[in-house]
């Protein structure tokens, strides 16, 4: 059930714009991050990941802030987007690729990425309902707390996303409820893929993902028209 209503929830964030949107942020703030990288001044994968979800923190804030449907703000320095009933948070998932799995975030690592998590568990704790009432009623013990994980490569530039339903693991539960993969660069031609999970789970998700417009730098472009004049 809660795959389903997950599978809802993304196709309701693209139709409104706002997932695409962030798939687009989060991927241009990667690959911006990895042209000014520069290890020989005292950068580090640490650094490289904590500036780029800063950066992506507040790239989307200054973006989703003038639409009336969103409430986009840093809340304990943490990300918070508010949309269609829900509150989504994002944080990086540990590890260099982006096929990392993303049942292996850790909620405690962060007292503000936690809330999500706790909030979801109390919730359906508190609303044991069958499914088929679940499934009529769906603002009643549903998850109202999304999460944006999100791996990214050094060396390709690839990203990839997952998005789900994070859960308390502290009784020694797995860490989502529902989690589906909503995007991923293909290495080297950078098409979109979506890898299939070996486990046969619901892991990751089989459906064709967003398409996320790629805007040329300014310098991109003037290297271009020079290369045009060259072979004129």
């Amino acid at each position: 059930m809660h795959e389903e209503l997950l599978a809802e929830v993304e196709s309701d964030w693209t139709a409104s714009g706002v997932l695409p949107e962030l798939l687009g942020l989060l991927r241009d703030v990667w690959r911006t991050n990895l042209e000014r990288h520069e290890p020989a001044l005292g950068d580090d994968a640490v650094t490289l990941g904590m500036g780029s979800a800063r950066n992506f923190a507040n790239r989307t804030v200054q973006v989703l802030v003038p639409r009336n449907d969103v409430i986009a703000d840093l809340q304990g320095n943490s990300l918070r987007v508010i949309h269609l009933g829900r509150t989504l948070r994002a944080s990086k998932l540990p590890g260099k690729s982006v096929h990392t799995d993303p049942y292996s975030i850790d909620w405690d690592s962060s007292a503000t990425r936690h809330q999500g998590p706790l909030a979801n568990s109390q919730q359906l704790e508190l609303f044991e309902l069958p499914t088929e009432e679940l499934a009529a009623n769906s603002a009643v013990g549903s998850p109202r707390y999304l999460h944006l994980a999100w791996a990214g490569d050094a060396e390709t530039g690839d990203v990839a996303v997952h998005l789900g339903f994070p859960r308390d693991t502290r009784d020694g539960a797995e860490p989502w409820f529902a989690v589906r993969m909503v995007y991923c660069d293909q290495p080297g031609d950078q098409l979109p893929i979506v890898p299939v999970s070996e486990s046969g789970g619901d892991r990751f998700d089989q459906r064709p993902v967003p398409p996320i417009a790629v805007r040329l730098r300014a310098a991109d472009r003037v290297e271009r028209q020079v290369a045009g004049n060259d072979g004129a």
